[in-house]
């Protein structure tokens, strides 16, 4: 992921922040209920941004753990700004990281997240191959993306069946997806389970 030419960085990115902590919110709600993670799960923000959906997560893993990767060091400043508690306590752990190369050892976490950072992983397929990595067995993966977001690349459907290929490829089963309506437009929710 290229944060320099994606725009999350400085001033820039602390304006799309702001937009994104409004418009997404119902996004990061909806992700977070689909991923239904148990209180004491460890579950993995793939591109948090502001930080909106890791602290949904704070509030549900009562006795649990979020870890995080975003590429945007103004990003993480500003999600650990906002889950400053969580963090000092050491229940939540935000890192300048992207989707190809995960900072954490094989099988870390119970569950992923990725809300509207799908289409910027790149290469998607070693990214996916990441994500297999760092999940346990039975692991969960929820995304949720934009439609708009997606059809800047290709149709939602092709998007979908290259997509699938790939989460096969990179070991995950039981594709689940659907669109969805949110605030800010149609999203397409993905949900796969690792090997």
């Amino acid at each position: 992921m290229d944060t320099g030419s994606n725009g999350f960085e400085g001033m820039t990115g602390r304006l799309a922040a702001a937009a994104m902590a409004r418009l997404n919110r119902d996004m990061e709600r909806a992700a977070v209920a689909e991923l239904d993670p148990a209180p004491d799960d460890a579950v993995l923000a793939v591109g948090f941004g502001p930080g909106v959906g890791v602290a949904a997560l704070t509030a549900r893993l009562t006795a649990g753990t979020v870890g995080g990767i975003d590429p945007s060091s103004t990003m993480v400043e500003l999600a650990v700004r906002r889950n400053r508690a969580a963090v000092e306590g050491g229940r939540v752990r935000l890192v300048v990281a992207d989707a190809a190369s995960i900072p954490w050892p094989d099988g870390s976490f119970g569950a992923v997240v990725a809300v509207n950072s799908l289409q910027f992983w790149d290469p998607l397929d070693v990214s996916l191959r990441e994500v297999a990595r760092v999940l346990a067995p039975g692991g969960v993966l929820v995304t949720l993306t934009h439609c708009w977001a997606i059809e800047k690349r290709a149709p939602v459907d092709e998007w979908v069946e290259m997509v699938t290929v790939l989460l096969r490829d990179a070991g995950f089963v039981g594709l689940e997806s659907r669109t969805q309506p949110f605030r800010s437009g149609e999203g397409l929710v993905l949900r796969v389970r690792a090997r």
